[in-house]
């Protein structure tokens, strides 16, 4: 059985969001016999909400300081929702509903991607520097980096691919013979160690 997380990140919440997510769980915890010793406590929590509050309603129309001091409040106000996600964390014990009762929420749990599939918007173009090219690849979901490979053209049963890997989309192949073909492909590298490539694209190389 899956361990129960408590979410701990609140990057993706808005400005306002934040406040009001912030507001709610104060609120849940507010004499919740199943949290009976917050930590942080909860009056430092309230204190953080109300400077971020005040810092939110200064930045609106206000100067390069205000938007400076409501990123502080806010970067503040997170760290504290991060401690006390952790103590919710190993308060909860794993008890779903005893932990949603916090007014945290559970992070979803990953689901292993699978084989990844072939990529597509592969393509060579020449490179500004004498004996490179270019290589762009459209980002795949689920690849953690790119298995670029290419050998020479035509492609034999015989030949040796040289391998890539790079974490970007778009890569440049040095140090190749100039007036001479290779053949390219790529593979997006994820959980799955099966590879799946793209069509080949042969190209002379400037």
């Amino acid at each position: 059985m899956s361990k129960i997380r408590v979410r701990i990140s609140f990057r993706d919440y808005k400005d306002a969001e934040l406040e009001q997510k912030a507001q709610h769980i104060v609120q849940s915890l507010t004499g919740n016999a199943a949290f009976p010793n917050p930590t942080p406590a909860l009056a430092d929590v309230q204190t953080a909400i109300s400077k971020y509050a005040a810092a939110l309603a200064n930045a609106i129309d206000g100067s390069k300081q205000d938007t400076a001091i409501k990123k502080q409040s806010r970067d503040d106000l997170e760290g504290l929702l991060h401690d006390l996600a952790l103590y919710v964390q190993l308060t909860g014990k794993d008890d779903a509903a005893v932990i949603l009762s916090s007014g945290f929420d559970i992070a979803k749990t990953p689901t292993p991607v699978g084989v990844l599939p072939k990529p597509d918007g592969f393509s060579v173009n020449p490179s500004a520097s004498k004996g490179s090219v270019d290589l762009y690849v459209n980002a795949i979901n689920g690849a953690k980096s790119y298995q670029y490979e290419y050998t020479d053209a035509p492609v034999t049963p015989t030949g040796v691919w040289h391998v890539i890997t790079d974490t970007a989309t778009a890569i440049t192949v040095n140090n190749l013979q100039s007036g001479k073909e290779y053949a390219f492909r790529v593979a997006g590298i994820g959980s799955d160690p099966t590879r799946v490539y793209s069509d080949v694209v042969t190209s002379f190389v400037l």
